[in-house]
């Protein structure tokens, strides 16, 4: 009784470690893009090379979760970028403080992308310490994160002035439809990649274990 007490102690610290750590990230990235947004070129250039740090250090080390970092990053990226244009052509969202007469900012596609390297780490992480293995807890798991993590980094950005939302039924500036939505793009990204990985034998603790 006490080993499984002390287990379920260390289990529980390890899960607040990582979630605080991501949080505080998930924060300073919001803040980052919230500050920037108006010199959206500048901020492109700051994602993309933390975008090419993010990936060049599994490349370069070897990482066995290199390809899967890469698929679902260009994958997230790909599908991302497709949503924001309907979005924006159908005045869903709009973004502010863009030069000349643009609507879409240069950022977007390496934030989609980042979005996915960053839930996926969270994934992996909260799976590894907390030992899951099945597959319903994961596709729990996976549905909080892509709920609780997106709406907050929207609550910063939107809040900090980098886009608004038309959509009624907001919760500080971010529409419930949108966190609905928000939450079936992950997945449905998890799905694609979970399909990939199974398809090329890559062996992955959250899509292929």
């Amino acid at each position: 009784m006490k080993t499984t007490t002390i287990s379920l102690t260390h289990d529980r610290y390890a899960l607040v470690q990582i979630l605080g750590k991501n949080l505080l990230k998930l924060c300073a990235a919001g803040v980052l893009i919230g500050y920037l947004h108006s010199q959206d070129a500048l901020l492109a250039g700051v994602l993309a090379v933390y975008m090419m740090l993010v990936l060049g250090k599994r490349f370069l080390r070897g990482s066995a979760d290199r390809y899967t970092y890469l698929t679902g990053l260009v994958l997230s990226a790909l599908f991302g970028v497709l949503c924001e244009f309907w979005g924006i052509y159908y005045g869903y969202w709009t973004y502010h403080d863009l030069s000349g007469e643009r609507e879409f900012p240069y950022w977007l596609p390496f934030a989609w992308g980042l979005a996915f390297t960053f839930i996926y780490k969270i994934e992996k992480e909260v799976f590894s310490a907390l030992s899951i293995s099945a597959f319903w807890h994961k596709v729990s798991i996976a549905l909080v994160v892509a709920m609780v993590f997106p709406t907050v980094g929207e609550i910063i950005t939107i809040n900090m002035g980098v886009w608004t939302y038309s959509w009624p039924y907001q919760l500080l500036g971010v529409p419930l439809l949108a966190i609905f939505l928000l939450m079936v793009f992950h997945m449905g990204v998890n799905l694609l990649m979970t399909l990939i990985c199974r398809t090329n034998n890559w062996q992955d603790p959250v899509f292929n274990p």
